[in-house]
């Protein structure tokens, strides 16, 4: 077994990095194990913790630490058209020579519905970042298992032998019955398109330094940046050694970042779509009624806007981000339970500060950044640890005239206390992060038996006014299969992902495995579906809580006639 790589090593830091050759060279005089090329536009070094630590975001790295990311869940076919598709006698639409991409927790790889008629697989590559192996020219890191040797597995008496892989929470594996399950007359269930291949990445849990610096739960699985910009990049060259059409499935966001598209992730994503035969559908995020969300405006007449956050028994702390609105100053008074004050303010000479109380045993850390430089906003990351219980104040003051917009975002559901929010919250601009990838499908999740919203959906639009959520699909209560050969019942905006994932394969098939379009994009795509989207007369379109309407992808090829 060769030494573990950096990349899956706790003793070394990630960093993303924006990279070129064509502007940096090759950059030989990094050593290779420590710098790794996502593609053209990304790259992560990696660095050992002990020259790292403590890791403190400031304004030259706060886009190149990598966020986590965690999972977005708490007879749906007919409802968007896709059944009719199915077995239209003209288009036959079922996802034949297409791929379809999941990169989540992996897949239970012996499940019945993905597989062929005859017992062999339809996963044409799966890559597991949570296997060490030898080094190996196909995968980053991790191990790679082919068809061929899924197949071999499947025909032993003892498949983990062969294939140790295991999803161990089945959310990767009910998306991937979602997108492209297929036929079970049994369960009378199909994924959206069932005979599509599968490329399938079983991502790693975060790195202990970066769940230790947001404060994240040590029994949750979360996932970071850059394993999953390894894993669509994966998932792309294994699409073209297919030769087929991409739909990428990520049912995966995070609270962090200014909800603008401007992440790493996002980016990358939006560079994606561009291209031809590739897409990607993500979910729009579970936040719009966890008051995890604060919206304010600081008037001149005013002097301050205060945030009243109410933290609840038990919480042993957890990570925070204000993004006040260019070209505004900011500064923010901390106001305890017990009445002690804290100011966070500018300093060019202390740009991270630490606080503690008498009182109470709180600890507040907070990294200043004036100007973050990927967005021009003022950031403030404010760690707050051992928080006792009770109602926090955050008075926000501006330098500015008119009015200074910022917003005020707590982690994702799961990561704090229920009992933990916002008094005066707003259900707007909730959409994770990737979701506000310009081109990327970020969808939302409706019940299909009587077309309510999901409850928990997240709401647009951005803070940039950017259209998201971009389309309702099913994702409510949806059946699907989990390990061990069973089905189970979900709901969640990912579910939706993975719907519309299928979806976007069939309309891959019709363009360019059909020759009706062989130039479709990303982009072509979102805008096929937008124009087939089901709109209620009742509703202005599009509006934070549905964005276009309702994913029908019989309209659009009604609308094509």
């Amino acid at each position: 077994m060769a030494d573990l790589l950096p990349a899956m090593d706790e003793n070394y830091a990630d960093y993303i990095i924006k990279y070129s050759e064509y502007v940096y060279g090759a950059l030989n005089h990094l050593e290779g194990r420590n710098f790794q090329i996502i593609n053209e536009n990304y790259a992560v070094f990696y660095s050992p913790l002990q020259e790292s630590e403590p890791l403190i975001l400031d304004e030259n790295n706060y886009g190149s630490v990598p966020k986590y990311y965690v999972q977005m869940d708490l007879e749906s076919l007919n409802n968007s058209g896709i059944a009719r598709l199915h077995n239209h006698p003209y288009l036959m639409l079922r996802g034949r020579g297409t791929a379809v991409a999941v990169i989540d927790s992996g897949i239970d790889y012996e499940n019945a519905l993905f597989r062929n008629s005859d017992g062999s697989t339809r996963i044409a590559f799966l890559w597991d970042q949570t296997i060490q192996a030898d080094e190996s020219a196909t995968v980053p890191y991790g191990k790679e298992f082919t068809r061929e040797r899924i197949n071999e597995a499947l025909a032993s008496e003892d498949p983990k032998e062969i294939v140790p892989s295991v999803d161990t929470n089945g959310h990767g594996t009910f998306l991937a019955g979602i997108a492209a399950g297929g036929r079970d007359i049994v369960d009378d269930f199909s994924g959206t398109a069932p005979e599509a291949t599968l490329i399938v990445v079983k991502l790693k849990q975060i790195k202990k330094y970066l769940r230790d610096f947001y404060i994240l739960p040590e029994e949750k699985d979360i996932y970071q940046e850059n394993d999953i910009m390894f894993a669509i990049q994966y998932a792309i060259r294994c699409a073209g050694i297919l030769d087929m059409p991409l739909s990428i499935c990520i049912g995966l966001g995070t609270s962090l970042g200014s909800h603008t598209g401007e992440s790493p992730l996002s980016q990358y994503l939006d560079n994606v779509n561009r291209y031809a035969r590739n897409v990607t559908s993500v979910a729009a995020g579970n936040e719009g009624n966890s008051r995890h969300h604060f919206f304010g405006a600081v008037m001149e007449r005013d002097g301050y806007e205060e945030a009243e956050l109410k933290i609840g028994a038990g919480e042993e702390g957890f990570s925070m981000e204000f993004w006040g609105d260019s070209p505004n100053r900011f500064s923010v008074t901390v106001q305890t339970p017990s009445g002690e004050r804290a100011e966070v303010v500018s300093s060019r000479n202390q740009p991270f500060q630490t606080f503690e109380f008498v009182f109470i045993n709180t600890k507040i850390q907070a990294s200043y950044i004036p100007i973050e430089r990927q967005t021009g906003k003022t950031l403030l990351f404010f760690r707050i640890l051992d928080p006792v219980e009770g109602i926090w104040k955050f008075q926000v003051f501006s330098d500015g005239t008119g009015e200074s917009v910022f917003n005020m975002w707590l982690p994702v559901n799961g990561l704090v206390n229920e009992e933990t929010y916002f008094l005066e919250s707003t259900p707007d601009m909730t959409i994770t992060t990737p979701g506000a990838a310009d081109a990327a499908l970020t969808m939302t999740a409706f019940d299909y038996r009587d077309e309510s919203l999901f409850v928990d959906a997240s709401r647009g639009f951005t803070p940039e006014n950017v259209v998201k959520p971009d389309l309702a699909a099913p994702g409510v209560q949806l059946e699907g299969p989990v390990p061990g050969g069973r089905m189970s019942v979900r709901s969640g905006t990912s579910l939706a992902a993975a719907y519309t994932c299928g979806a976007a394969a069939l309309l891959l098939e019709w363009a360019i495995v059909k020759g009706n379009a062989p130039y479709f994009t990303g982009a072509s795509v979102k805008n096929y579906f937008i124009r087939g989207a089901r709109r209620s007369k009742l509703e202005e379109y599009p509006n934070p809580e549905w964005g276009y309407g309702i994913l029908d992808l019989y309209r659009v090829f009604e609308l094509l006639e």
